[in-house]
C-alpha cells in the first residue's frame, strides 16, 4: 500500500506514520484495558475489544481504495513510481517468490527482523508482569507505568520514518538509507536493555526501557521501508511478508523463552540480557547481509540480470 500511494522519497514517513500505531495501541491499551478489567471483569474487556477491532476492520474496508481505483491525473500517476527502478508491474509468479530466497538481502531482512520483534515482544508480553514481579508495582500502577515506554515507541515509529526520507533526499542510495538506522537502533536496543537488566533503580529500568522501545520502533519503521524499495514493484508484499514470517518467528519465541528463563532463575534479568545479545546479533545481520535492492528479471530470457552478479545475490 505504502508503495502504491507514496513516491519512493516519501515512504519513509508514511511507513513510520502507520507503523507507529501499533505502539499507539499498546500505549493506549493498557491503562484502558486495566480499566475494564477492574471494573467489568475480563470477559467484558474481551467483548468490547473484539467489537472494536470488527468496527475498525469494517471502517478500513470501506474507505481504502487502490490507486487503480481513484480518478488519477497522469502527472499524479506518474509521481507516485517517479525514482523506482522497477515500474513494470507483472502478477507475481511462484519463481519470483521462490527466487527472493537466492539474495542475501531477504535473509538479512528475515534475521534483522527477528531480533526487531523478538525484542518488541519481549516487552510487549511481559512489561506489565516485570514490573509487578521484578519491580514490585501494583497492578493499577503497572498499567499506568507500562504505557510510558510504549509513548516513547510511538515517537521512534513516526521519526524513523522520517530520519529514512532525510537520509535519501541527502543522497544515500535508497537500502542504505534504510540498512543504516535499522543497524544502529538496533545496537542501542540491546545496549539500553542490558542496562535496564541490571540497574537497581526503577526509574533508570523504565527510561532504558522507554529508550529501547523508541529505538526499536524507529528500527521497525525504517524495515518497512526497506520493503518498499528492496525488491521489484510485483514482490513488494511478498518480500514484506517474508520480513513478517522471521519477525514472527522472534514474536513467538521471546514470551516463551523469557517466561522459561524468568520461572528458571527467578529474576526477568537474565532474558533482558538475552534479548540485549539477540538484538545487537540481528544488527549484525542487517548490516552484513543487505547489501543491494533484489533486480528485477529479465523479461525475456525469464533469468535474473546478470550484469555483473548483484552485489545482493547468494547465487
Amino acid at each position: 500500500m505504502t508503495r502504491d500511494w507514496f513516491n519512493i522519497r516519501q515512504r519513509g514517513t508514511a511507513t513510520g506514520i502507520w507503523n507507529c500505531a501499533s505502539s499507539l495501541g499498546t500505549f493506549v491499551s493498557l491503562p484502558l484495558l486495566t480499566f475494564l478489567m477492574l471494573s467489568f471483569g475480563w470477559r467484558t474487556m474481551f467483548v468490547i475489544m473484539g467489537a472494536a477491532g470488527l468496527l475498525l476492520a469494517a471502517t478500513i474496508y470501506m474507505v481504502f481504495r487502490n490507486p487503480t481505483e481513484i480518478d488519477l491525473t497522469p502527472d499524479e500517476k506518474a509521481f507516485l513510481t517517479e525514482g523506482d527502478e522497477d515500474t513494470a508491474r507483472s502478477q507475481v509468479t511462484w519463481s519470483d517468490w521462490r527466487r527472493l530466497f537466492a539474495f542475501r538481502t531477504t535473509w538479512g531482512m528475515i534475521v534483522g527482523y527477528f531480533g526487531c520483534i523478538y525484542i518488541t515482544w519481549l516487552y510487549t508480553a511481559w512489561l506489565p508482569g516485570y514490573l509487578e514481579i521484578e519491580r514490585h508495582f501494583t497492578i493499577g500502577k503497572t498499567g499506568l507505568l507500562a504505557s510510558i515506554p510504549f509513548a516513547f515507541g510511538i515517537l521512534g515509529g513516526v521519526l524513523g520514518g522520517r530520519v529514512v526520507d532525510l537520509l535519501a533526499r541527502r543522497g544515500v542510495d535508497p537500502i542504505n538509507s534504510r540498512k543504516i538506522p535499522m543497524a544502529i537502533a538496533l545496537v542501542l536496543t540491546g545496549v539500553f536493555t542490558a542496562i535496564a537488566a541490571v540497574s537497581p533503580s526503577d526509574v533508570v529500568a523504565i527510561g532504558c526501557i522507554s529508550a529501547s522501545l523508541f529505538l526499536v520502533y524507529l528500527c521497525s519503521s525504517a524495515a518497512w521501508a526497506m520493503a518498499s524499495v528492496a525488491a521489484p514493484a510485483n514482490c513488494t508484499a511478498s518480500i514484506g511478508a517474508l520480513q513478517n514470517f522471521g519477525g514472527y518467528i522472534g514474536g513467538a519465541l521471546a514470551p516463551t523463552i523469557t517466561g522459561f528463563i524468568a520461572q528458571a532463575t527467578g529474576r526477568f534479568s537474565p532474558a533482558l540480557l538475552t534479548g540485549a545479545v539477540i538484538a545487537v546479533v540481528a544488527a549484525a545481520g542487517y548490516w552484513m547481509l543487505i547489501e543491494g535492492p533484489i533486480p528485477p528479471l529479465d523479461a525475456e530470457a525469464g533469468m535474473p540480470l546478470d550484469a555483473s552478479r548483484p552485489v545482493g545475490s547468494l547465487v
